[in-house]
């Protein structure tokens, strides 16, 4: 069995054409449909079904490309535990970081990694949790920076490495804290999410994984909110609210950030845990291994900040 044409065949079914196939794979197009035709012939099966504008796989396509991901997975494996055995730890592990939170574990891990393992190259790919899951289990990323709810776990195993609450963010100056004793420094006070029914939110957009958990915070709370706007990056919620503009809710590693705006705990207690994921079949060896264990280390630090706010 070709090693090479089951990579091409699962390369065509998550392209969904040859063309695209083609230029990852950094062939041809006519060699590439070739080696469709003459697989297609062998197996005495068309493998996808083909229109003008993309391919679907066939049942005989699903078939066969399920079975060529697990023979690439084993390859995958067998490869890292015989580079680990011979002491030559080279390659490159494809990490996946969510926006904005990402790259603050990255930053601080990655010095002591590259210490270590100065022949591993760590590939960034940028994604929100959803398509972390989605690569993970297709076997493309290796880890998964991931922050989620209990509901938000699939098929994938995930180390933990801190919990982390959702806190209120308010205009400094609005007339209902100011009774409140807020300091940069100190511990965030607690507060009633009810108190700002009549108020304007911008929150981050539905769809993304921490708004099931904010929307759940309003239900607590016996409101709806009054949306003003809709966004997947923090720091524009964070600038919104320090502009007299809205209330917001945010993760506190990113809150605690901006000292213009008045941050809050809320009663009603809201988290997310963050983790790392990675995929069952694929399970990590002496360099993944050392990552995970720099990730947890990072963990701790932050549980341990974010206690004292």
């Amino acid at each position: 069995m070709d090693l090479r044409q089951l990579e091409y065949i699962v390369t065509i079914a998550e392209s969904e054409s040859i063309s695209q196939a083609a230029q990852s794979l950094f062939i041809s197009q006519s060699g590439l449909n070739q080696q469709l035709i003459k697989l297609e012939k062998e197996l005495g099966v068309p493998l996808f079904y083909r229109d003008n504008h993309h391919l679907q796989l066939t049942q005989a396509g699903k078939i066969y490309v399920s079975s060529a991901k697990e023979i690439l997975n084993i390859k995958k494996k067998a490869y890292s535990q015989l580079k680990d055995l011979a002491g030559n730890i080279t390659g490159e592990i494809l990490l996946g970081l969510t926006p904005e939170h990402g790259i603050d574990m990255f930053t601080d891990i990655f010095p002591e990694f590259t210490k270590h393992f100065p022949g591993i190259t760590l590939n960034l790919k940028e994604n929100m949790v959803k398509q972390q899951h989605e690569l993970l289990l297709k076997g493309q990323l290796d880890l998964g920076f991931v922050m989620l709810s209990p509901a938000d776990k699939v098929d994938l195993n995930y180390v933990h490495l801190f919990n982390e609450r959702l806190v209120l963010g308010v205009p400094i100056s609005h007339p209902k804290i100011q009774s409140y004793r807020i300091s940069p420094y100190g511990p965030l006070p607690t507060i009633d999410l009810s108190l700002f029914s009549e108020d304007f939110f911008s929150l981050m957009f539905k769809g993304s994984t921490m708004r099931p958990i904010i929307d759940a915070c309003f239900e607590a709370a016996g409101f709806r909110p009054k949306i003003l706007f809709e966004t997947s990056m923090n720091h524009v919620l964070s600038k919104m609210v320090s502009k007299n503009l809205c209330c917001t809710i945010l993760p506190q590693s990113q809150a605690i950030r901006d000292q213009n705006s008045a941050w809050f705990h809320i009663s009603s207690n809201p988290f997310w845990e963050i983790a790392m994921a990675y995929n069952k079949r694929n399970p990590p060896g002496r360099a993944r291994t050392f990552l995970l264990q720099q990730a947890k280390i990072y963990g701790t630090k932050m549980e341990y900040k974010l206690s004292s706010q």
